[in-house]
């Protein structure tokens, strides 16, 4: 799978999961919200700092998305592992960023039919100050 698949994925599905590293090496699926905008990719935690997968990525530590629907995580992050993936490597977005605007947007747009709690959490100065952009893994 190319890096273009993964755009793909994470243009067209609701929910993706993120495969981050534990500091035991053990990996770890969370299913999480993506934005492509101009045909970049974006992530947010809507958790912001308190996410453990955001943590995982500020450490440094691998990360990688599965292929497909990553609404298994939801609910079996076992089976979400055993997935196929592809490793990324995530850029931090400045809060300021004039792209950030776009990227709300986007997520006003593609969740529209989420709960409104959700799409709050998601655009939030705590979670935009925790948006990274999904580049090829280096």
């Amino acid at each position: 799978m190319a890096y273009d698949d993964i755009v793909k994925v994470l243009d067209e599905e609701q929910v993706v999961a993120i495969v981050t590293t534990r500091r035991s090496g053990e990996p770890a699926a969370t299913a999480i919200w993506s934005m492509v905008v101009d045909g970049v990719p974006y992530v947010r935690s809507a958790y912001g700092t308190r996410s453990w997968w955001y943590k995982h990525v500020v450490a440094g530590r691998p990360v990688a998305f599965v292929r497909g629907d990553g609404s298994v995580a939801e609910s079996d992050r076992e089976a979400a592992l055993a997935l196929p993936r592809e490793a990324v490597t995530l850029t931090p977005v400045p809060a300021d960023d004039l792209v950030q605007a776009a990227i709300d947007a986007e997520i006003e747009r593609k969740y529209a039919g989420s709960p409104r709690s959700s799409i709050d959490a998601t655009i939030s100065a705590e979670a935009t100050g925790c948006t990274f952009r999904v580049d090829p893994a280096s």
